[in-house]
């Protein structure tokens, strides 16, 4: 004999179940937009992407510090770029793509620049080229999460 209260349980675990089902499934439909906004706010990139700038603007001006200091500044952005390349990939491949390029051209300037010596003078060129590429991915990420529509 089947009591009433069971009766009732049954179907509402289905319809619960269907429920939880079907949320499951609608972040899965999620546009790339989406994706990349939700991916920036979890990981903290844009915060992440302004420190990155600061370190590598305070490369070339370490050239004439204290070993110290300069050892300090370059250790830092060779750490940053580091843990920034560790929230990759991005939900977009062009978007990861140029983050990877721009974290490792980052990571060398630093390792260049804590180096120092004649290896200091090779920095700007990997540091520049860090900073092109962190504009590109800005551009990449504006036109991804971009509400307008383009054609």
């Amino acid at each position: 004999m089947i009591h009433r209260p069971t009766l009732l349980i049954v179907p509402l675990l289905t319809l619960f179940g269907a429920g939880a089902l079907v949320a499951g499934c609608s972040s899965n439909n999620e546009t790339l937009s989406q994706q990349v906004r939700n991916w920036a706010s979890t990981t903290g990139w844009t915060s992440a992407l302004a420190t990155l700038t600061g370190d590598l603007g305070r490369v070339s001006s370490v050239a004439s510090d204290s070993p110290g200091v300069r050892h300090t500044v370059c250790d830092v952005l060779v750490t940053d770029a580091l843990n920034d390349n560790q929230q990759l990939p991005t939900p977009d491949r062009s978007l990861t793509q140029l983050l990877s390029r721009a974290y490792t051209a980052a990571a060398n300037a630093g390792r260049d620049c804590y180096a120092g010596g004649t290896r200091l003078a090779s920095a700007p060129p990997e540091q520049r080229q860090a900073q092109r590429l962190l504009v590109q991915a800005q551009a990449r990420y504006d036109t991804v999460v971009s509400s307008l529509a383009i054609g």
